[in-house]
């Protein structure tokens, strides 16, 4: 069994009776399903709830195609040449792993998108946890954050980049969330658009832990 089978049939588990045992835990009706990021609604209060359980120190929280991501953001063309050439494409067959590393990318499409990401952090973080849904609450494995205080939390984070992946690192340079091409699985989805939510993010004064 790959490594892009093992992480389907964890993905398959948690989302589940992992996350049905973790909806009785947190008081929730069970939603789920692939199209909405809405896990478990909250019988007592009507919020919404993103659930993610993993052994991990990271876990999934969205991935997309470049051309969604592109389209998303309405990314100009220096951006767009990043998103191309970070994530890459199978067309580029002489290539590593078919994707351009960050110091092969020409500097105006780094710094372009580099900007994006610095005018748009916001914007990018409540997408990657929402989309289009309102979620509430994240729930990672025990530990709660609203996303206001994920929101609240990121205010003081800054971007930090090596050749192949994008951090958000809080002041103690702490990653609490990455960007990457998605590296698995076969055809175009292996240049997909992934982001991971990192428990650094819910070992702060803010998160409270529910527990049975």
């Amino acid at each position: 069994m790959d490594r892009a089978e093992i992480g389907r049939k964890i993905r398959e588990e948690n989302s589940g009776f992992v996350e049905e045992q973790s909806c009785i835990k947190f008081g929730l009706r069970q939603v789920g399903g692939s199209r909405t990021k809405i896990d478990g609604t909250s019988e007592r209060d009507g919020s919404n709830w993103s659930i993610k359980n993993t052994k991990s120190r990271s876990t999934q929280v969205h991935l997309t195609t470049k051309k969604s991501f592109i389209s998303r953001f309405k990314l100009n063309d220096p951006q767009q040449e990043f998103v191309d050439k970070f994530f890459g494409d199978q067309s580029f067959v002489h290539k590593d792993r078919s994707r351009y590393k960050i110091d092969e990318i020409s500097v105006k499409a780094v710094e372009a998108f580099k900007s994006f990401l610095e005018n748009n952090k916001d914007e990018f973080i409540r997408y990657v946890i929402c989309n289009k849904d309102n979620i509430d609450y994240v729930a990672y494995n025990d530990n709660v954050l609203s996303v206001t205080d994920i929101m609240e939390i990121c205010k003081s984070t800054t971007w930090a980049y090596n050749n192949t992946a994008i951090h958000l690192k809080n002041d103690n340079g702490k990653t609490l969330f990455h960007i990457q091409m998605k590296g698995s699985g076969k055809g175009s989805t292996y240049h997909g658009v992934l982001c991971h939510i990192h428990e650094h993010l819910f070992c702060g004064k803010n998160s409270r832990c529910i527990t049975n």
